[in-house]
């Protein structure tokens, strides 16, 4: 029988066993990658090599949360593997800042932008960030049925550009690259806008952290009545630190390692030193950026890393 000639069927068999050989040992690679192990070797490799991701030049990370010092306000940044979501966005006031410091970490466009509430503190800057930044879609949770001028402005906005709008309610879930946000609350219709927060649990492998909006003891309560699991890594304390929020049974069930609390002057003289106090006893670590400036949680698979601005 004569052999196969160069070029022909029998010379082609080993180049695609090759082929499926290479294509199976990068799928293995991509999904060792996605483990916390993977995600520490490929760490330390990079910090082998001298070689460090985009955000304030910190080694890799799994996740990061950057809390903005807005004031007595939120803004929060989410990301993971090039995902992003912003929670809130500060005051009028504030917007151009929360819209430098995206561009400073590189982000280009958003996944979600997330209003815990429609409390100008809270969606003041959002119209602002949203004329810089593309974003995919904005989501808040009910409680909107008579919200103030700047709510109005921004659901005009939101209307007139075309972006998707969508109601989250308890359980739903939203991806965000290694993580994902699980939406807790809130449970009821509530009477006044802080209760009705969003609460939103984020879930990256062993990392955890709770936002909650401007939550107070009513609500908290109503999430320990759920039985829903909220214990977190990193607590998002309500309300900036006031005194109605952040009760002793509430922090129990979260069971903190860090809390980090957005405040600025404020004729409130937040935080409270009633709610610091309980944040201490449930063992909390606490960041303020009104001490800490700009404060920056990495993890990246084994630890969590802490970057303030001012210290």
């Amino acid at each position: 029988m004569a052999a196969n000639k160069p070029g022909g069927e029998g010379a082609q068999r080993p180049k695609r066993a090759i082929g499926t050989r290479a294509a199976v040992f990068c799928v293995f690679v991509l999904l060792y990658s996605l483990t916390p192990l993977g995600a520490r070797f490929w760490r330390q490799a990079f910090a082998d090599s001298g070689f460090t991701d985009r955000a304030e030049n910190t080694p890799f990370a799994l996740m990061r949360v950057h809390v903005l010092d807005v004031g007595k306000a939120d803004a929060i940044l989410l990301e993971s593997q090039g995902r992003y979501a912003l929670l809130d966005a500060g005051t009028y006031v504030e917007g151009a800042y929360v819209a430098d410091y995206l561009a400073r970490q590189g982000v280009t466009s958003l996944d979600y932008i997330l209003a815990s509430h429609p409390d100008n503190d809270h969606i003041g800057g959002m119209v602002q960030v949203m004329e810089g930044f593309p974003t995919a879609a904005f989501l808040r949770g009910e409680g909107w049925e008579e919200p103030g001028q700047e709510a109005q402005d921004l659901l005009r906005y939101l209307e007139a550009e075309g972006i998707p709008q969508r109601v989250l309610s308890p359980g739903d879930t939203l991806p965000l690259g290694h993580g994902e946000l699980a939406v807790l609350g809130p449970l009821y219709p509530y009477e006044d806008t802080n209760n009705g927060s969003l609460v939103l649990k984020l879930t990256c492998f062993q990392f955890s952290a709770l936002f909650c909006g401007d939550i107070e003891k009513e609500a908290e309560q109503d999430l320990l009545d759920s039985g829903q699991d909220l214990s977190a890594n990193l607590l998002k304390a309500a309300h900036h630190g006031s005194r109605t929020s952040s009760t002793e049974d509430f922090l129990a069930a979260v069971s903190p390692q860090l809390a980090v609390v957005p405040v600025g002057p404020d004729n409130n003289n937040l935080p409270r030193p009633q709610a610091l106090s309980r944040l201490e006893a449930a063992g909390a670590r606490i960041l303020r950026t009104d001490l800490d400036g700009d404060i920056l949680f990495s993890y990246d698979g084994e630890h969590i890393g802490i970057k303030t601005a001012k210290k």
